[in-house]
Order: structure tokens, then sequence, then C-alpha cells
């Protein structure tokens, strides 16, 4: 089971306010909640910084720029705020080979790697990986990224995943960003979450709901194939201009 998306928690809190910002405008709504340590336990995610981009099918057929434009934004504030001058280690969990947990690795495979170039360009080190399965490599998603953190030392991970939801509005609609870390494979017991005391190391998360947890099952979109190479393109165009330009 995918980890659940934190939109589902937030509608679900009834505790102090976490939304501390939200903005809609031409058929999309961006919110920023934050979660302080005294209500992580009842908010059920761990406390930080969370942005949400809600959209309609309308804007990611006709204006796609204004999303990633969004994502642009909220990606720049945690940069400027965590990124220094090491290397950025770019995460797309899940497994290629099914669609629905593809998101990961699509991203990442249209992303532009530059950390083999650092000897003769002045451009910022990006390294990636798509650890896949245990199911696959018999190696767990934690233990790779730990291996690849001791020889790169980054000073941010960006892990990205897709996610699971309760709510059908938010199925391919909702892009969460957060500085929290995510559990690769949270359904496996063995796995540990990674978050920003797990290497000492800032930690961001991005995500999207393509799966609809049910009473009678788990579902899928049935524009689940078109939308998500939409999405994938989307992300991973945001993540080159905002990390490399």
């Amino acid at each position: 089971m995918k980890q659940m998306s934190f939109l589902d928690a937030a509608a679900n809190y009834k505790g102090n306010k976490i939304l501390v910002g939200e903005t809609t405008f031409k058929n999309k709504t961006v919110c920023h909640y934050q979660v302080l340590e005294k209500d992580q336990k009842n908010v059920g995610h761990d406390a930080g910084d969370y942005f949400t981009i809600k959209f309609t099918k309308q804007i990611l057929e006709e204006n796609k720029m204004a999303i990633q434009k969004e994502i642009e934004k909220i990606l720049r504030l945690f940069l400027k705020k965590y990124h220094k001058d090491k290397p950025i280690l770019v995460v797309g969990l899940g497994n290629a080979e099914v669609l629905v947990d593809s998101f990961g690795s699509n991203v990442t495979n249209k992303m532009i790697a530059t950390n083999h170039y650092n000897d003769f360009l002045t451009i910022p080190n990006i390294a990636l990986i798509n650890p896949s399965v245990m199911a696959r490599t018999g190696i767990s998603s934690f233990k790779l990224i730990e291996l690849l953190v001791r020889d790169l030392k980054p000073d941010t991970i960006i892990m990205i995943d897709s996610l699971a939801t309760q709510e059908f509005d938010s199925l391919n609609r909702v892009i969460e960003i957060s500085d929290t870390g995510i559990i690769p494979g949270s359904a496996l017991k063995t796995n540990k979450e990674i978050n920003r005391n797990t290497f000492n190391i800032p930690i961001l998360s991005l995500g999207i709901p393509f799966l609809l947890k049910r009473e009678e099952g788990l579902l899928e979109s049935i524009y689940l194939e078109k939308e998500l190479e939409e999405l994938s393109n989307l992300v991973a165009k945001s993540l080159n201009r905002t990390l490399l330009f």
C-alpha cells in the first residue's frame, strides 16, 4: 500500500489550525499547512511544512504552465532554506513495471543528471536514482539510499512517489510537496522512514495520489495512463528548471 495523501489527514484533523495559507485562482488552489510537533501525532504526519496544489482537469489540459509555476515556486522556497552547495539527490520511488506505482521513476527518467560533470561545469550537482522495489532488487530502498548518501554526501534529498487517497476528488488532481520525508514501500514493515533526522539531511518529498483506497478495494482513474504521463512530464520540467536554471 502506498503512503496516504496528506490532504486525507488534514481533512479529518479537528485540532489546532494547521492551514496557514490558501490561494485560489483559475482552476487551482494552493494551500500551505504547517504541522507543529505537538500536533503531529493527532494529524498522523510528521511536523513540518506541507504544500498542496489542487487543480482541475481543465487546467491540466489547457494551462499546465500555471501548475508548473506553482511547483517551481514551492520548490524554490524549500531549496532556498535547505540547499547550499553540495549535491542534490533525487530519488524516484516505486515500481516502474506497475503503472500506478511508476510515477517516481517516470519523473527521474525525464530529468537531467549533472553530478558526473562536476569537474568542468559550474552547475548544481544533481544525482538521480530509481531504487525500484525490494521484490526485484533484494535490497530495500532505504539501504540503497543510505549507501548513496554516504558516497555523495548531498545536502538535500528529493523523494518522488505516487500516493494513495480516500478522496475521489484528489485522484490525479493534487500535487503534495513537503519537507517531512516519506516511507519507501510503506506497506513493508522492514522499510524505515526517511526524514530530516534519518541522515541529518533535509528531505523533500513530492507525491501525487494515483490510487484510490475504498472498502471494495484499490481503484485507479480511467485517465491514469494519460495523466500520469502528463504529470510526470510536468513535474520533471519543474524540477529541471528549479534545480538547474
